[in-house]
């Protein structure tokens, strides 16, 4: 993706692979900096509580898209990632009331980077798709991450880049940390 204009998501670098996040869901009733230690308290046991009840599952990801958003690996089959979204939407609801889920969630996806400029899709899912295969990889969930999410202006992006702070593991099934 070196040659598009797409800003990956904490690349790899030397011998680190980088990381790629699945979202299950975004609490937008206030900004991460906005929640203060028993808020996140609740939040953590509401998702432990609910999340006991998710099996560990293996699922697929991909095949990679290019769209006007950025790349994308889509999640499939996804009842299984519908069941534990479902189930975190809950624990939020419970920890943080109706206010802090704000949108529908749309097909769940791994992002593999955001567009920070214009460029032509066409010329990147054709490498995509002619240069990656297998097209789908196995995608085991076993946990959840409760992360801290910020946004911050970078000049070498081209725009806002993500960041995170983990706050919270909660592994699903209730099985051991």
């Amino acid at each position: 993706m070196a040659e598009h204009p797409i800003d990956p998501q904490l690349p790899g670098t030397g011998d680190d692979a980088g990381l790629l996040h699945l979202t299950v869901e975004m609490l937008a009733d206030a900004p991460a900096t906005d929640y203060d230690g028993p808020a996140l308290q609740r939040l953590v046991e509401a998702l432990e509580t609910e999340l006991a009840g998710i099996a560990p599952f293996t699922t697929e990801a991909g095949p990679p898209i290019a769209n006007i958003a950025g790349a994308v690996l889509d999640v499939w089959p996804e009842a299984d990632a519908e069941v534990l979204r479902e189930a975190t939407r809950t624990a939020i609801r419970k920890a943080r009331g109706d206010g802090a889920l704000q949108h529908q969630g749309g097909r769940q996806h791994i992002s593999l980077g955001y567009a920070d400029g214009t460029g032509s899709s066409d010329q990147l899912n054709s490498r995509l798709r002619n240069e990656i295969t297998p097209r789908r990889a196995p995608l085991h969930v076993d946990r959840v991450h409760l992360l801290a999410v910020t946004w911050s202006e970078e000049e070498d992006s081209g725009g806002w880049r993500m960041s995170w702070e983990p706050v919270a593991e909660i592994p699903l099934g209730g099985s051991a940390r």
